[in-house]
């Protein structure tokens, strides 16, 4: 019968043994792929290759990685979709307001704010315009960007005032003007018809 001593040494070298085993089948599973290219996906290809055939460690440790690393990816596909639903709602009504001038060398477009802290905000998405809606009332709002040298105004703010103006002469008026059923809709249609063939 073998002693105890013996049984260590044999047992020592059959971990070192099996530990080499496993290093040797790592290293042939990602063989030139650690230098390479040394992209995310290549190291969590090498990561977990490694920790497979390793044993990786504690189950319950991979679990608790797997699940935080899942938690994550939640986390971050929610804010984007919070963003994105925030940009659809509010981007389109206020891209009109932002500020934008032409350089003359180059010939773009950029956005120009008053300060650092200014640009700052415009860099993460968050115009001077949004922030301005949040403290005032629409027509407060107008004046104050009027006010602003750097403002152009847009086509549709033109139409918009001049279609306002319309409006407030009309029932300064008194007059209560025609109104649209479907016949008077219908001689209106043909009188435009008439005037295109014309």
């Amino acid at each position: 019968m073998p002693s105890k001593s013996k049984k260590k040494d044999a047992q020592a070298a059959s971990k070192k043994a099996e530990q080499k085993r496993k290093t040797k089948l790592v290293e042939d599973k990602t063989f030139g792929l650690k230098n390479k290219n040394k992209s995310k996906k290549v190291q969590d290809y090498v990561k977990s290759t490694t920790a497979s055939v390793m044993g990786g460690g504690d189950r319950k440790k991979r679990v608790e990685e797997e699940r935080k690393k899942q938690e994550k990816i939640a986390r971050k596909a929610m804010k984007k979709a919070a963003e994105d639903e925030r940009n659809a709602l509010f981007n389109d009504a206020l891209m009109a307001t932002q500020k934008k001038t032409t350089t003359k060398l180059k010939g773009t477009s950029e956005a120009i704010g008053r300060d650092a802290a200014s640009e700052a905000n415009e860099k993460k998405g968050t115009s001077r315009a949004m922030k301005m809606m949040f403290q005032m009332d629409a027509k407060e709002m107008e004046d104050r960007l009027k006010e602003d040298p750097n403002y152009v105004r847009t086509l549709e703010d033109e139409v918009e005032a001049q279609r306002q103006k319309m409006f407030d002469d009309f029932k300064k008026s008194g007059k209560k003007g025609t109104p649209v059923t479907e016949e008077t809709l219908k001689i209106w249609q043909d009188k435009k018809r008439k005037r295109r063939l014309e």
